[in-house]
């Protein structure tokens, strides 16, 4: 079995080999520095998967997903959205005002 964690220095003595490793084996090699994980050298298809999350699921597996967020989204009611933002503005501005009289109050 290789290794799949190496040192910084190790990564720079056999860059070529281990960026064979990652496209054809499948590897993923964690590179520590000074003795903690620093970087993690994986394929492009890992990376791909994790930067976009289309790619982690089959298309029947997203729009399942997707039914179930819909389905949610339509139990929630719609709110006028100035009205949303007049009503939050005033609970901000009443939290800080208490604030304001605790810390007057304690100075």
């Amino acid at each position: 079995m290789l290794k799949n964690i190496v040192s910084i220095e190790e990564f720079r003595v056999n860059l070529a080999d281990l960026i064979g490793r990652v496209m054809y084996g499948k590897d993923r090699i964690i590179i520590k520095k000074y003795n903690k994980d620093a970087a993690i050298l994986l394929n492009m298809e890992d990376y791909e998967r994790l930067i976009d999350p289309t790619k982690r699921f089959t298309k029947d597996e997203w729009n399942k997903k997707f039914a179930v967020i819909d389905k949610i989204r339509e139990r929630i009611p719609e709110y006028d959205q100035e009205l949303l933002e007049q009503e939050l503005g005033e609970a901000v501005r009443e939290v800080r005002a208490e604030k304001k009289k605790d810390y007057e109050q304690n100075a």
